[in-house]
């Protein structure tokens, strides 16, 4: 371990130190009485002595940092100085050096101690209470989820908010909303080094934060308060140090869990279990989780032979890395993963990066049709589950042959909805009524309904007739030009490809399951 010098010049203060050296993040492996021979004052740690011997030593260059004690006049040039720090003490030198050296072995033996609890894998808030005496500060960590994982409970708090969270458990739906009008969200999304921020609306006294990131998501977040102790540059070093050791024990509980608990988690396995939740509260709980109600999405699920959970952890991270603003979770054996998806690009532009990572992976996934709002995520996930189970996933090493060159471990519900329209529609007609040819027929029917127009009919009257406009047109006491101009919008408005002859067989499906 290193002790730096801002972290010296705090427990040093009443030695009123006079520094002249630029960096005050110069870290050092402990403190050394000043040699005669030049070749015994190592560089990498703190000389300590009188300023005359400082000033007539030899070979103290500046690679070297001196703890003077003052005895004699100041030099009038300054730059002699520039690798010094000078205390005002009547401490004689030995005296001085033994104080100097008790304040590394404190914060040394609080290191030690934290590297013990490491190596027995105690829990995080063991290493919080061993930084009680030391940091002096009331922190607190919290999860993704906003729940309290560990305070340091022998030091009292005067905040509200922290109190709340104390005394909860977790943060409240108030202390939520006060973190999104400050547009805290957004600012813990991007924050990578440790920030102060001063008192005001958040905190009546000053903090220091660490959000912790694992895949680019919000993991846990570290929170000092400067309540008993103000914020100083030596205190933002013993907090890093503190952070050091708790990232050990994230990481850990990361792999070990097979999970990373982010904050949109249990949003998403609630709305894929139950169907009880409230338009209002998902509204709610999607804000706070920093998702959007309504858009356009498509829902992945994924399935790989990995009994330990680490192929699956790796895939996670991969899948967050690869596609951008995508939610990814781990439930049991299955990783979940809620994509936001353009309908101006094609399906396979997503498949083919899929494809790639399941390759890699041994693992298969199915993928739901297109769908507009969170609370139609059940039913996607239904979608989703029916291609992963899909037969064009069977493992090509059961089959005793090599995988053939179509074959593909991604199957979208889109791909296998005929056999599944054809089988077993009658039993969940949910599933089908959320798929995309079944909402381009609503919508259709609903755009009639409005207009007065037969589009729904023409269509239908146009694929019955195998795309032949003239057919069509006779069937529908049409013009042919206007059947070809009016097929045309619908596509248009659609987003139908009816030039795909899977698209016109689950058009015709759909048309049959709409007239039950």
């Amino acid at each position: 371990m290193e002790l730096t010098l801002n972290i010296l010049l705090d427990d040093l203060a009443d030695c009123n130190p006079l520094c002249y050296i630029k960096d005050k993040s110069r870290a050092f492996t402990g403190v050394r009485l000043i040699s005669p021979n030049p070749e015994k004052n190592p560089s990498n740690k703190l000389i300590v002595c009188k300023l005359s011997q400082a000033l007539k030593a030899k070979g103290l260059g500046h690679e070297y940092s001196v703890a003077a004690v003052i005895d004699s006049p100041l030099p009038r040039d300054s730059a002699i100085l520039q690798n010094m720090v000078l205390f005002d003490t009547d401490l004689r030198p030995e005296l001085f050096f033994i104080r100097v050296q008790s304040i590394f072995e404190k914060y040394f033996d609080w290191c030690t101690a934290m590297d013990q609890c490491l190596i027995k894998h105690r829990s995080i808030q063991e290493i919080l209470s061993l930084s009680e005496s030391v940091i002096g500060n009331f922190i607190t960590i919290s999860d993704s989820a906003f729940s309290l994982v560990a305070y340091t409970q022998g030091l009292k708090c005067t905040d509200e908010i922290t109190q709340r969270l104390v005394e909860k458990g977790y943060h409240d739906q108030d202390a939520i909303n006060l973190f999104n009008r400050s547009k805290l969200m957004n600012f813990w999304k991007d924050a990578d080094d440790i920030y102060v921020r001063e008192k005001g609306l958040i905190t009546s006294v000053p903090m220091m934060s660490k959000v912790i990131h694992y895949n680019n998501s919000y993991y846990a977040h570290v929170v000092m308060l400067c309540d008993h102790r103000p914020p100083s540059a030596g205190l933002k070093d013993l907090f890093r140090i503190l952070i050091e050791h708790l990232m050990i024990c994230f990481e850990r509980q990361w792999i070990e869990n097979n999970q990373m608990p982010h904050i949109y988690d249990s949003l998403l396995l609630d709305l894929l279990e139950s169907s009880d939740l409230s338009p209002e509260t998902v509204a709610q709980r999607a804000k706070n989780s920093g998702l959007t109600v309504n858009g356009s999405f498509v829902l992945v699920k994924v399935s790989a032979d990995d009994s330990a959970g680490i192929m699956l952890q790796r895939l996670c991270n991969e899948l967050s890395g690869r596609i951008a603003q995508s939610r990814v979770t781990l439930s049991s054996d299955i990783l979940i993963a809620l994509i936001p998806y353009d309908t101006r690009k094609p399906v396979e532009g997503l498949e083919d990066i899929l494809q790639d990572i399941m390759e890699r992976y041994n693992a298969a996934c199915g993928v739901s049709d297109p769908f507009v709002s969170l609370l139609e995520i059940k039913t996607a996930g239904a979608q989703a589950e029916i291609a992963l189970k899909s037969p064009r996933h069977s493992d090509p090493v059961d089959l005793g042959e090599k995988p053939k060159k179509d074959y593909t471990r991604v199957c979208t519900f889109s791909r296998c909805y005929p056999a599944y329209a054809l089988t077993k529609a009658d039993s969940d007609v949910s599933v089908i009524k959320y798929s995309a040819a079944y909402r381009a027929l609503d919508k259709l029917s609903e755009n009639d309904s409005k207009r007065g127009t037969n589009n729904f009919e023409l269509l239908y009257a146009y694929l019955v007739n195998e795309r032949k406009a003239s057919e069509t047109a006779q069937i529908m006491h049409m013009h042919r030009n206007n059947v070809i101009y009016r097929i045309g919008k619908i596509c248009e408005m659609t987003g139908l490809d009816l030039s795909d002859p899977d698209v016109r067989l689950r058009l015709m499906l759909c048309y049959e399951i709409y007239k039950k």
